[in-house]
């Protein structure tokens, strides 16, 4: 069976600064704290403009799936992204500012430490070769297997899953080539 993470049994937490509210969705290994983590899969959602925390050490895909747009300021590069674009990875120790545009906007954020990265997509590409772990992150409801808009499923293969719009996720270690074309 597949493992099936619903955004109702989630318990948000408010950041630090007050910008927001985020839930873990899930940590790899099961359970890690946040110097023990291998991949860590959240969701956020920003209310207003402010600093967003340092992670020294991870890399973080961001993500906006609803609501406002928001642009982030890191040294020597602005990025401004709403729901819709393209995900977005970026170093977490780097010192990075929110300005925030619009309604609250919900993000689907990923943390890895090397040697593992994530990819997310729109769309089954990433799923394609060489991952550790693949997710379906449901943005509607996904009749097969039952996923409400938030839900997060584990994916045994691409292509096993009903049609829905959704937030494809890949994990891979580094080093990890393509499997040979037959």
């Amino acid at each position: 069976m597949k493992r099936i993470w619903r955004t109702t049994d989630r318990v948000p937490q408010p950041w630090k600064n007050g910008g927001g509210m985020m839930s873990t969705v899930l940590t790899s290994p099961d359970g890690a704290d946040w110097d023990g983590f291998d991949w860590r899969i959240g969701t956020a959602v920003i209310t207003r403009s402010g600093p967003f925390s340092e992670f020294p050490g991870l890399t973080r895909v961001f993500t906006p799936y609803r609501g406002g747009i928001v642009t982030l300021r890191l040294p020597g590069l602005i990025q401004r992204i709403a729901p819709g674009d393209a995900p977005f990875a970026f170093c977490g120790e780097a010192a990075c500012h929110c300005d925030h545009e619009g309604p609250e906007t919900h993000v689907l954020n990923l943390l890895t430490r090397a040697p593992y990265r994530a990819e997310v997509a729109y769309d089954a590409s990433v799923w394609e070769w060489a991952a550790v772990a693949r997710y379906l992150f449901a943005l509607e409801p996904v009749a097969e297997p039952g996923l409400e808009a938030g839900d997060l499923v584990e994916v045994a293969e691409a292509g096993s899953l009903g049609t829905g719009k959704a937030l494809h996720v890949a994990i891979r270690k580094e080093g990890a080539r393509p499997a040979p074309s037959a």
